[in-house]
């Protein structure tokens, strides 16, 4: 699992601004305990009621992969055949509940019936194929506003996203009659999850200078 939080701040006048926080959690399984994490951002800080928060846009974000070969090891029959890749999950946060899910393909591929390989696994042709990396996204799986009031807090805080990797699989389909015997071989499975937090709020003019040389310090230490 990788986290690496982001920081982007818009100041586009003393009575408006943006600041939007990310953060990315990747998966190699779907199997407990190792298919669940948990996403911290920064609340809103008020700081102590100067600062007005106007709006909260939650985005979440997943894009996965994976490397797939096949070999055909039914002697007499040959095969149409294609590499599939599997991505669900579920996240939850502040007045949020959310999901997302891609079945990803290659093209159909002709293999021919085994070539005298048998039980050694060989994903050259004619009987098998390297498909390579299959990959997808970045996708946006959700955009919401949920109440402000479940993000601002007069002092720093965090708020939390339970980021769960339901299914992370890989499978082989068949045109027609499939082969008596067949090997599929995976590697590097991966699921990425980025959750992005953007407030829109009207910072005070006194305070606007502060606010950057706060957030440049904030920057800097999440580089450390």
């Amino acid at each position: 699992m990788v986290s690496v939080l982001t920081c982007i701040v818009l100041v586009n006048s003393a009575t408006a601004a943006s600041i939007s926080f990310s953060d990315k959690v990747e998966f190699v399984t779907d199997l407990p305990p190792n298919n669940m994490a948990q996403i911290s951002l920064p609340s809103f800080d008020t700081q102590g009621g100067t600062l007005t928060l106007n709006s909260v846009l939650v985005e979440i974000f997943h894009q996965g992969s994976v490397q797939m070969a096949a070999d055909n090891d039914d002697p007499f029959r040959p095969a149409v055949v294609r590499g599939r890749m599997f991505r669900t999950f579920t996240a939850t946060g502040p007045g949020v509940v959310a999901g997302g899910n891609n079945v990803t393909s290659t093209p159909f591929v002709n293999l021919d019936p085994d070539n005298g390989d048998l039980v050694i696994f060989d994903p050259t042709g004619p009987d098998g194929v390297n498909f390579g990396v299959l990959a997808y996204g970045p996708l946006l799986a959700h955009s919401s506003n949920p109440a402000t009031a479940l993000y601002a807090t007069p002092v720093p805080g965090l708020v939390n996203f339970d980021i769960e990797a339901t299914l992370m699989s890989q499978d082989l389909q068949f045109q027609g009659q499939a082969p008596d015997a067949w090997t599929l071989e995976v590697e590097n499975p991966r699921l990425s999850v980025t959750v992005k937090v953007t407030y829109d709020y009207v910072p005070e003019p006194s305070t606007l200078s502060l606010l950057g040389l706060g957030l440049v310090g904030l920057v800097r230490r999440s580089r450390r």
